[in-house]
């Protein structure tokens, strides 16, 4: 049987730039304490009622998410989880009670009992802030019929963390930002997105210079879900703008020309290769694919996966074995070679 694709597997628009859009929305149930509150027998009960409701024949998402608890879940499960950002690092620190519902592409998720009782998310290729606020938005709505969420007529739903109240949604996009990084202009981009209620922050990879950031609304309180997808949207499309200019400066030189085919004579013939080195080489080789500069091997859909598949638990787990850090750097040379048509043979 044919393993399902995962929603990072496919094409989406702007994908040079924008890798992902991701839609969250926290909500709270009335009458219960927030989690942080709650003992772990609390948390325990408050998952079954969850649970119990979610698979409500009554309900149209009835069926369609698979429950995974935390406790049951090996060391490696849970951190390819969190590699494969379906839950935050923290939420796998603490499982009793917590546990993640996901359809089958993992487009669809809800945390349960992390920092709030519901964390739900939905996720889109490239830009697509209209489908995944959709999605999100349905979720929102089906389990609102099931449930009865803490709202306050002046604050709107209540929230553990404050930064939250009013809408509890944030829409996220992940940029791949090479150009502006390496011009030196993300600072003052930066600078001016938060004058506008936005935040640029660094994302995945930020330790290995994987040069990706997360572009996103700060503010939830006194503004509409919909003015505040409006508003990123309209500046992802300035960031988007700037970024394919810097790169075409940028890709005049001879030395990122050098350091793109550097790269990708390392992705095509490395024997070992560390995720540090690895994510060097992934910004490096993503921005020749973007600007045509290498023309054979993965497409743009690919690497999203691509980058998945290389963090250490889901090799792993892929693997159905521990590694050694020696033998996982040479599982991720082979899968990275085989991304371009190498099959590793002299």
């Amino acid at each position: 049987m044919t393993e399902q694709k995962k929603w990072f597997e496919y094409a989406g628009d702007d994908s040079d730039v924008i890798v992902s859009t991701g839609v969250h929305v926290v909500r709270n149930l009335a009458n219960y304490p927030f989690v942080w509150r709650m003992r772990a027998q609390e948390r325990k009960a408050m998952l079954h009622t969850i649970l119990t409701a979610v698979q409500d024949d009554r309900l149209s998402i009835a069926g369609t998410l698979s429950c995974t608890s935390l406790e049951e879940l090996s060391k490696t499960e849970a951190v390819s989880l969190a590699e494969r950002g379906l839950v935050s690092p923290e939420f796998i620190a603490k499982r009793e009670g917590r546990a993640l519902l996901c359809n089958a592409d993992e487009s669809l998720s809800v945390v349960v009992n992390g920092n709030d009782h519901l964390y739900l998310t939905a996720m889109r290729p490239g830009l697509d802030l209209d489908g995944a606020g959709a999605a999100a938005d349905t979720l929102e709505s089906v389990l609102g019929h099931a449930f009865d969420f803490a709202f306050d007529r002046e604050f709107g739903y209540l929230t553990a963390d404050p930064a939250n109240l009013g809408t509890g949604m944030h829409a996220e996009l992940t940029m791949h930002l090479p150009g502006l990084t390496r011009a030196g202009s993300l600072s003052r981009v930066a600078a001016g997105l938060s004058q506008l209620g936005l935040s640029l922050r660094e994302g995945p990879g930020a330790e290995s210079a994987a040069e990706l950031y997360r572009l996103s609304n700060r503010v939830t309180l006194g503004i509409s879900e919909q003015e505040a997808v409006f508003n990123l949207k309209s500046m992802a499309y300035q960031v988007v703008m700037q970024e394919r200019a810097a790169r075409k400066t940028l890709c005049q030189s001879i030395e990122v020309q050098d350091k793109i085919f550097r790269s990708l004579g390392v992705v095509q013939n490395a024997r070992l290769l560390s995720l540090s080195e690895f994510m060097e080489c992934f910004t490096n080789v993503r921005l020749g694919v973007a600007e045509q500069l290498i023309r054979r091997g993965p497409a743009m859909d690919s690497m999203a996966s691509l980058m998945a598949g290389a963090q250490p638990a889901t090799l792993m787990l892929r693997a159905g074995r521990s590694m050694t850090a020696s033998e996982r750097d040479a599982a991720r040379a082979r899968l990275v070679r085989a991304a371009w048509g190498n099959d590793g043979k002299e």
